[in-house]
């Protein structure tokens, strides 16, 4: 049986998924192509937002814009898909020495901060917090698993491999399937695609482990060496590691040994490990996203590149990719993927 649809999405983690959402809500006919068995990146990713990066206490890209987009489109997509996933919720930073107190001390003055976050003397409990707390606002995190099956439920996909020898380029047709765009939104699986070029994504692993462990902290997620994130019943997330151009899923020995050595640091009580595993993240040169049209077909797209980010950067990246497709509003040059040309 033949179909029609405005746009064909291939990819169907977080970054088609709120992509679709958006060219929908825009009224247009979509379907998400994805096997959800082989996405390696948001099946696996902790979801967690932080508008601020590294020991340096650098303000993210574009974080006003960015975390005022997320607000609104999570807050909305939990009414239109009648699940909850957002959960906004204070970040602990806890400063394991003297020197990371002192680099904060440093930034403390500049009115830039204010919005985000605020220094304070409190215990954090079962963490070594002798050098203060840097509490974050306007953090949390997103359950991408529960965000992810509830936008399958609602909008049109289809759960299958993508077979390249398939598409058609000259009728626009994948199968029976007759678009009037195709949108690349493969994470790091765009290494395998043919009409994308392959030094533009890094695929970048990272490991995570699981422990149950009583006594710590459970309301506020805590970050240092290696971030804590409570998943309840005094259960957590600990992570990350970064291995760049590292595909392999399985975890390893040693990534295991490095997360706990680096949680060790920072808490007072013992634990647990239950769970150790391993996802891709798409990352790219310059850390920021890849957007943009083929240079020989004009109805193909990409929309990659998120990256460790992607919880918080998806929605408005997505935003300014419709505004893009739909309304012909030009891309910023730091987005285009003709910057790397």
């Amino acid at each position: 049986m033949s179909e029609s649809v405005d746009f064909l999405i291939v990819g169907g983690g977080l970054a088609g998924q709120v992509l679709q959402m958006q060219l929908a809500e825009k009224g247009y006919k979509t379907l998400v192509l994805d096997n959800a068995e082989h996405n390696h990146s948001s099946v696996v990713a902790a979801g967690i937002i932080n508008p601020l990066i590294g020991k340096f206490f650098t303000i993210s890209w574009r974080a006003d814009e960015v975390f005022d987009e997320m607000d609104a489109f999570y807050r909305d997509a939990e009414n239109r898909l009648s699940t909850q996933f957002f959960r906004p919720k204070p970040l602990l930073r806890i400063f394991a020495t003297a020197g990371e107190q002192n680099i904060w001390l440093s930034k403390a003055h500049q009115a830039k901060y204010k919005k985000y976050c605020n220094f304070e003397n409190i215990e954090v409990a079962g963490f070594k917090a002798d050098y203060g707390v840097l509490r974050i606002d306007r953090g949390g995190e997103l359950d991408i698993k529960t965000f992810l099956t509830a936008a399958r439920k609602m909008y049109p996909n289809e759960q299958a491999d993508f077979d390249y020898s398939l598409l058609d380029l000259v009728s626009k047709k994948y199968k029976d399937i007759s678009f009037s765009h195709i949108v690349f939104c493969q994470g790091y699986q765009a290494l395998q695609n043919p009409f994308f070029r392959k030094d533009l994504i890094i695929p970048n692993k990272g490991e995570l482990v699981e422990i149950e462990c009583d006594g710590l902290e459970e309301e506020a997620i805590c970050l240092g060496p290696v971030f804590i994130q409570p998943i309840g019943n005094k259960k957590f997330r600990v992570g990350s590691s970064y291995t760049p151009n590292d595909i392999s899923i399985e975890p390893t020995a040693f990534q295991l040994t490095d997360l706990q050595e680096r949680l060790n640091k920072i808490i007072r009580v013992p634990y647990k490990v239950t769970n150790h595993f391993a996802g891709i993240r798409p990352t790219t040169g310059d850390r920021k996203p890849i957007l943009g049209t083929h240079s020989k077909y004009p109805f193909m797209h990409f929309f990659n590149g998120l990256g460790s980010k992607g919880a918080s950067l998806a929605p408005l990246m997505a935003r300014e990719m419709v505004s893009y497709l739909a309304d012909g509003i030009p891309l910023l040059e730091d987005l285009n993927w003709n910057r790397f040309e």
